[in-house]
């Protein structure tokens, strides 16, 4: 009796399978990529505009202060005009901590959900019973990701935009202040 040795060879795993699980995990990392991106610039903007305002603001109210050292007729009005750009600043300070605060708990909800929804389809692709399901849940996905981040990033930009506007508030009443101040006795 002869034994004949046959062994089974394994189906070849088509290409497009091994690739699916790439492209999913690229379009979730460019749409996690897009969405760090954005908020990043966004907040750098914010940040270079309020720095830029309180270096413009401290250089005005400076040259208020050198250019109206006569203005000031005593003492406790000095101390008082002090003591009221101090109070502008911390108030300034504190609107714009708060801000970033609530801008930072946003941009973590948008990221908490923007995995979740990856997480979700990346499920769904596996559960998929064609090649063309995949694709169609891969394309919708990243669609609605780039849609988001576009939409989000808006809102952050217009919220950084805003909060800037703000917490400068404060400062620029005190500069109007001051310059009224020394306008008063140059035009009498």
């Amino acid at each position: 009796m002869s034994t004949v040795n046959v062994k089974a060879k394994a189906a070849p795993t088509p290409a497009s399978a091994i690739e699916a699980p790439k492209t999913i995990e690229s379009a979730v990392a460019v749409g996690r990529e897009t969405l760090e991106h954005v908020v990043k610039a966004s907040a750098e903007a914010a940040n270079k505009g309020y720095e830029k305002a309180v270096a413009m603001t401290k250089d005005n109210v400076d040259a208020a202060v050198k250019a109206g050292a006569n203005a000031f007729k005593n003492y406790e009005e000095v101390l008082s005009f002090g003591k009221d750009n101090m109070e502008a600043f911390v108030r300034a300070g504190t609107i714009f901590a708060k801000g970033w605060q609530d801008a930072a708990k946003t941009a973590f909800a948008v990221s908490q959900e923007t995995i979740e929804e990856s997480v979700a389809v990346g499920k769904a692709v596996l559960g998929a019973k064609s090649l063309k399901e995949v694709v169609d849940l891969q394309t919708v996905f990243v669609k609605n990701s780039f849609d988001k981040v576009v939409a989000e990033g808006g809102k952050i930009s217009e919220t950084n935009m805003k909060l800037a506007e703000e917490a400068l508030q404060p400062i620029n009443e005190r500069v109007n202040a001051t310059v009224s101040k020394l306008i008063k006795p140059l035009a009498a």
